[in-house]
């Protein structure tokens, strides 16, 4: 695993961790399918929450937010709908968050925007 996927693996690792802390329950992590991939699937309450992570060693290219362009969004969207089809879950509420990851020595930094897709 090279330099940078190691970053994003721990950085997921560091949102789920932070997620389960706020209460979510954590029902899946990386789906993929060949439209895309879900980085986190929680629940909520009874609000299904697809969160996608973006971690960051340094915020010299932005914050990490702003790496998801129109396109990212557009096959979230579709992959979460194909999410939602497979496992029938049309009933559920659902929201679409963005969790960002500072990695730094000491740590993570976390910043959550709920509803951001």
């Amino acid at each position: 695993m090279n330099g940078r996927k190691q970053i994003g693996a721990k950085g997921e690792e560091a949102a789920a961790k932070y997620l389960t802390g706020q209460g979510y329950r954590i029902i899946d992590k990386n789906f993929k399918c060949r439209i895309g991939e879900l980085d986190i699937i929680a629940m909520e309450g009874q609000t299904l929450v697809i969160i996608e992570v973006k971690t960051r060693s340094n915020l010299s290219y932005g914050l990490p937010c702003e790496s998801i362009t129109t396109e990212k969004k557009r096959h979230i969207l579709r992959t979460l709908q194909y999410y939602v089809m497979v496992h029938r879950l049309e009933e559920l509420d659902l929201r679409i968050d963005v969790i960002e990851i500072l990695s730094r020595e000491d740590g993570f930094y976390v910043h959550h925007i709920k509803d951001a897709i």
